[in-house]
Protein backbone atom coordinates (compact mmCIF):
# COMPACT_ATOMS: atom_id res chain seq x y z
CA UNK A 1 0.00 0.00 0.00
CA UNK A 2 2.80 2.40 0.92
CA UNK A 3 4.42 1.69 -2.31
CA UNK A 4 1.53 2.41 -4.46
CA UNK A 5 1.18 5.86 -2.59
CA UNK A 6 4.94 6.55 -3.15
CA UNK A 7 4.37 5.73 -6.96
CA UNK A 8 1.12 8.27 -6.83
CA UNK A 9 2.53 11.27 -5.03
CA UNK A 10 6.12 11.05 -5.76
CA UNK A 11 7.94 13.81 -8.27
CA UNK A 12 6.55 13.16 -11.96
CA UNK A 13 3.90 10.76 -10.74
CA UNK A 14 -0.14 10.82 -11.34
CA UNK A 15 -0.82 13.06 -8.72
CA UNK A 16 2.61 15.12 -8.94
CA UNK A 17 1.31 16.07 -12.17
CA UNK A 18 -2.49 16.29 -11.48
CA UNK A 19 -2.28 18.84 -8.93
CA UNK A 20 -0.68 22.10 -10.25
CA UNK A 21 -3.78 22.32 -13.51
CA UNK A 22 -6.61 21.65 -10.96
CA UNK A 23 -5.64 24.38 -8.85
CA UNK A 24 -5.44 26.97 -11.75
CA UNK A 25 -8.57 25.27 -12.73
CA UNK A 26 -9.98 26.21 -9.14
CA UNK A 27 -8.65 29.60 -9.15
CA UNK A 28 -10.02 30.29 -12.57
CA UNK A 29 -13.83 29.20 -11.74
CA UNK A 30 -13.24 30.68 -8.88
CA UNK A 31 -12.60 33.98 -9.97
CA UNK A 32 -15.06 33.98 -13.07
CA UNK A 33 -18.08 33.50 -10.83
CA UNK A 34 -17.10 35.59 -8.66
CA UNK A 35 -16.49 39.09 -11.36
CA UNK A 36 -19.67 37.41 -13.23
CA UNK A 37 -21.46 38.27 -9.76
CA UNK A 38 -19.62 41.01 -8.81
CA UNK A 39 -19.98 43.19 -11.86
CA UNK A 40 -23.36 41.66 -12.68
CA UNK A 41 -22.14 40.57 -16.68
CA UNK A 42 -25.35 39.28 -18.63
CA UNK A 43 -25.83 35.94 -19.64
CA UNK A 44 -25.33 36.51 -22.90
CA UNK A 45 -22.10 38.02 -23.00
CA UNK A 46 -20.34 35.76 -20.80
CA UNK A 47 -22.72 32.80 -18.51
CA UNK A 48 -21.06 32.13 -15.24
CA UNK A 49 -19.25 28.71 -14.45
CA UNK A 50 -22.33 27.57 -12.59
CA UNK A 51 -24.79 28.38 -15.58
CA UNK A 52 -22.72 26.51 -17.62
CA UNK A 53 -22.86 23.48 -15.22
CA UNK A 54 -26.46 23.79 -15.06
CA UNK A 55 -26.70 24.00 -18.64
CA UNK A 56 -24.71 20.66 -19.08
CA UNK A 57 -26.96 18.84 -15.95
CA UNK A 58 -30.03 19.59 -17.17
CA UNK A 59 -30.20 17.49 -20.46
CA UNK A 60 -26.21 15.36 -20.02
CA UNK A 61 -27.82 12.83 -22.68
CA UNK A 62 -27.79 15.27 -25.91
CA UNK A 63 -24.29 16.36 -25.20
CA UNK A 64 -22.43 13.93 -24.62
CA UNK A 65 -24.49 12.35 -27.98
CA UNK A 66 -23.65 15.05 -29.98
CA UNK A 67 -19.71 14.79 -28.13
CA UNK A 68 -19.71 11.16 -29.50
CA UNK A 69 -20.52 11.92 -32.85
CA UNK A 70 -17.48 14.97 -32.67
CA UNK A 71 -15.09 12.26 -31.50
CA UNK A 72 -16.03 9.38 -33.82
CA UNK A 73 -15.06 11.78 -37.11
CA UNK A 74 -11.93 13.50 -35.08
CA UNK A 75 -10.95 9.90 -34.72
CA UNK A 76 -11.69 8.47 -38.02
CA UNK A 77 -10.45 11.89 -39.69
CA UNK A 78 -7.52 11.52 -37.64
CA UNK A 79 -6.50 8.01 -38.38
CA UNK A 80 -7.15 8.64 -41.82
CA UNK A 81 -5.00 11.87 -42.23
CA UNK A 82 -2.24 10.27 -40.19
CA UNK A 83 -1.61 7.43 -42.56
CA UNK A 84 -2.15 9.44 -45.44
CA UNK A 85 0.53 12.03 -44.18
CA UNK A 86 2.85 9.19 -43.03
CA UNK A 87 2.42 7.77 -46.49
CA UNK A 88 3.40 11.10 -48.28
CA UNK A 89 6.59 11.61 -45.76
CA UNK A 90 8.39 8.87 -46.15
CA UNK A 91 8.16 9.14 -50.04
CA UNK A 92 9.31 12.60 -49.92
CA UNK A 93 12.05 11.12 -47.70
CA UNK A 94 13.21 8.91 -50.22
CA UNK A 95 12.67 11.26 -53.11
CA UNK A 96 13.86 14.73 -53.23
CA UNK A 97 12.45 15.25 -56.92
CA UNK A 98 9.18 14.23 -55.57
CA UNK A 99 9.17 16.26 -52.79
CA UNK A 100 10.64 19.75 -54.00
CA UNK A 101 7.79 19.57 -56.86
CA UNK A 102 4.40 17.76 -54.89
CA UNK A 103 5.17 19.61 -51.58
CA UNK A 104 4.58 23.54 -52.92
CA UNK A 105 1.05 22.55 -53.69
CA UNK A 106 0.52 20.59 -50.17
CA UNK A 107 1.74 23.75 -48.23
CA UNK A 108 -0.87 25.91 -50.20
CA UNK A 109 -3.13 23.86 -49.81
CA UNK A 110 -2.88 23.74 -46.16
CA UNK A 111 -2.88 27.33 -45.29
CA UNK A 112 -6.87 27.34 -47.33
CA UNK A 113 -9.12 28.09 -44.35
CA UNK A 114 -11.00 25.19 -43.13
CA UNK A 115 -14.03 27.37 -43.36
CA UNK A 116 -13.26 27.74 -47.19
CA UNK A 117 -12.41 24.25 -47.92
CA UNK A 118 -14.96 22.69 -45.65
CA UNK A 119 -18.32 23.41 -47.91
CA UNK A 120 -16.24 22.62 -51.01
CA UNK A 121 -15.70 18.77 -49.43
CA UNK A 122 -18.83 18.53 -48.09
CA UNK A 123 -20.35 19.03 -51.61
CA UNK A 124 -17.77 16.53 -52.90
CA UNK A 125 -18.88 14.04 -50.18
CA UNK A 126 -22.15 15.11 -49.19
CA UNK A 127 -23.98 16.16 -45.97
CA UNK A 128 -23.14 13.17 -44.39
CA UNK A 129 -20.74 12.16 -42.15
CA UNK A 130 -17.83 11.29 -44.15
CA UNK A 131 -17.49 14.68 -45.42
CA UNK A 132 -16.91 15.63 -41.49
CA UNK A 133 -14.47 13.11 -42.07
CA UNK A 134 -12.63 14.36 -44.96
CA UNK A 135 -12.20 17.96 -43.87
CA UNK A 136 -10.69 16.61 -40.39
CA UNK A 137 -8.33 14.35 -42.71
CA UNK A 138 -7.19 17.07 -44.54
CA UNK A 139 -6.49 19.00 -41.96
CA UNK A 140 -4.23 15.97 -39.89
CA UNK A 141 -2.53 14.86 -42.75
CA UNK A 142 0.04 17.43 -42.93
CA UNK A 143 1.88 18.14 -40.23
CA UNK A 144 2.32 14.44 -39.74
CA UNK A 145 3.94 14.64 -43.62
CA UNK A 146 6.37 17.05 -42.73
CA UNK A 147 7.05 15.14 -39.17
CA UNK A 148 7.76 11.97 -40.93
CA UNK A 149 9.52 13.22 -43.42
CA UNK A 150 11.74 14.94 -41.26
CA UNK A 151 12.45 12.30 -39.29
CA UNK A 152 13.38 9.75 -41.75
CA UNK A 153 15.40 12.48 -42.64
CA UNK A 154 17.21 12.99 -39.40
CA UNK A 155 19.58 9.59 -39.19
CA UNK A 156 22.86 8.92 -38.13
CA UNK A 157 25.26 8.65 -41.20
CA UNK A 158 27.51 6.70 -39.54
CA UNK A 159 25.08 4.28 -38.52
CA UNK A 160 23.68 3.80 -42.26
CA UNK A 161 27.46 3.09 -43.13
CA UNK A 162 27.25 -0.05 -40.65
CA UNK A 163 24.26 -1.18 -42.25
CA UNK A 164 25.40 -0.92 -45.20
CA UNK A 165 28.48 -3.00 -44.54
CA UNK A 166 26.20 -5.49 -43.27
CA UNK A 167 24.34 -5.35 -46.56
CA UNK A 168 21.33 -4.81 -44.99
CA UNK A 169 18.54 -4.50 -46.96
CA UNK A 170 16.76 -1.22 -47.87
CA UNK A 171 13.66 -2.57 -45.90
CA UNK A 172 15.84 -3.73 -43.22
CA UNK A 173 17.18 0.11 -43.27
CA UNK A 174 13.97 1.27 -42.89
CA UNK A 175 12.20 -0.91 -40.04
CA UNK A 176 15.46 -1.32 -37.88
CA UNK A 177 17.35 2.22 -38.25
CA UNK A 178 15.38 4.92 -40.24
CA UNK A 179 11.76 4.50 -38.82
CA UNK A 180 12.62 3.77 -35.22
CA UNK A 181 14.77 6.83 -35.23
CA UNK A 182 11.64 8.48 -36.43
CA UNK A 183 9.37 8.21 -34.15
CA UNK A 184 9.97 11.25 -31.84
CA UNK A 185 8.96 13.09 -34.99
CA UNK A 186 6.15 10.86 -35.77
CA UNK A 187 4.53 11.25 -32.41
CA UNK A 188 4.75 15.29 -32.56
CA UNK A 189 3.21 15.12 -35.98
CA UNK A 190 0.48 13.01 -34.41
CA UNK A 191 -0.26 15.92 -31.46
CA UNK A 192 -0.66 18.40 -33.78
CA UNK A 193 -3.10 16.21 -35.83
CA UNK A 194 -5.40 15.69 -32.16
CA UNK A 195 -5.90 19.66 -32.20
CA UNK A 196 -6.58 19.77 -35.65
CA UNK A 197 -8.49 17.09 -35.97
CA UNK A 198 -11.52 18.20 -33.47
CA UNK A 199 -11.16 21.20 -35.08
CA UNK A 200 -11.43 19.98 -38.08
CA UNK A 201 -15.13 17.54 -37.06
CA UNK A 202 -16.29 20.94 -35.53
CA UNK A 203 -15.87 23.58 -38.02
CA UNK A 204 -17.39 21.07 -40.70
CA UNK A 205 -20.45 20.61 -38.62
CA UNK A 206 -20.77 24.34 -38.42
CA UNK A 207 -20.66 24.29 -42.23
CA UNK A 208 -23.58 21.74 -42.64
CA UNK A 209 -24.61 19.46 -40.14
CA UNK A 210 -27.43 18.31 -37.87
CA UNK A 211 -25.49 16.75 -34.97
CA UNK A 212 -22.27 16.92 -33.23
CA UNK A 213 -20.86 19.57 -31.16
CA UNK A 214 -20.08 21.98 -34.08
CA UNK A 215 -23.96 21.98 -34.52
CA UNK A 216 -25.11 22.51 -30.47
CA UNK A 217 -22.55 25.42 -30.76
CA UNK A 218 -24.37 27.59 -33.67
CA UNK A 219 -27.70 26.32 -32.57
CA UNK A 220 -26.96 28.04 -29.51
CA UNK A 221 -25.76 30.86 -31.02
CA UNK A 222 -28.66 31.34 -33.20
CA UNK A 223 -30.85 31.18 -29.97
CA UNK A 224 -28.37 32.71 -27.65
CA UNK A 225 -28.43 29.57 -25.69
CA UNK A 226 -24.88 30.83 -24.01
CA UNK A 227 -24.75 28.54 -21.10
CA UNK A 228 -25.56 25.44 -23.41
CA UNK A 229 -23.11 27.01 -25.91
CA UNK A 230 -20.39 26.81 -23.34
CA UNK A 231 -20.89 23.98 -22.23
CA UNK A 232 -20.38 22.31 -25.70
CA UNK A 233 -17.31 24.57 -26.69
CA UNK A 234 -15.55 23.15 -23.16
CA UNK A 235 -16.89 19.71 -24.12
CA UNK A 236 -14.94 19.82 -27.13
CA UNK A 237 -11.75 21.22 -25.67
CA UNK A 238 -11.93 18.21 -23.49
CA UNK A 239 -12.24 15.73 -26.30
CA UNK A 240 -8.98 17.30 -27.65
CA UNK A 241 -7.43 16.71 -24.27
CA UNK A 242 -8.18 13.53 -23.66
CA UNK A 243 -7.32 12.49 -27.21
CA UNK A 244 -3.97 14.32 -26.98
CA UNK A 245 -3.09 12.46 -23.27
CA UNK A 246 -3.95 9.11 -25.20
CA UNK A 247 -1.45 9.92 -27.34
CA UNK A 248 0.96 11.04 -25.47
CA UNK A 249 0.63 8.04 -23.01
CA UNK A 250 0.98 5.60 -26.60
CA UNK A 251 4.38 7.57 -27.23
CA UNK A 252 5.38 6.77 -23.87
CA UNK A 253 4.81 3.41 -24.58
CA UNK A 254 6.84 2.93 -27.61
CA UNK A 255 9.79 5.49 -27.56
CA UNK A 256 10.39 5.27 -23.96
CA UNK A 257 13.99 4.15 -24.83
CA UNK A 258 14.37 7.56 -26.87
CA UNK A 259 16.37 9.92 -24.85
CA UNK A 260 13.80 13.22 -24.88
CA UNK A 261 11.84 10.44 -23.07
CA UNK A 262 14.38 9.06 -20.29
CA UNK A 263 15.32 13.19 -20.03
CA UNK A 264 11.31 13.78 -19.19
CA UNK A 265 10.43 10.60 -16.80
Amino acid sequence: MSSLVYRLTAPNGPVDQAWPPVVVFLIIVTAWEGAIRAFDIPVYVLPAPGDIYLAFVNNPGSLLWNAGVTLFEAVAGFVIGSLLGAVLGTIFAYSKILARGVLPYIIAANTIPVVAIAPIIIIWFGHGMSSKIAVTAFLSFFPLALNMMKGLQSYDRTIMDVFHISAATGWQRFFKMRLPGAIPYVFVGLKLNVTFSVIGAIVAEFVQADKGLGFVIMTAYRTLAMPRLWAAMLMSALLGILFFLIVAWIERSFARWHVSEQDNP
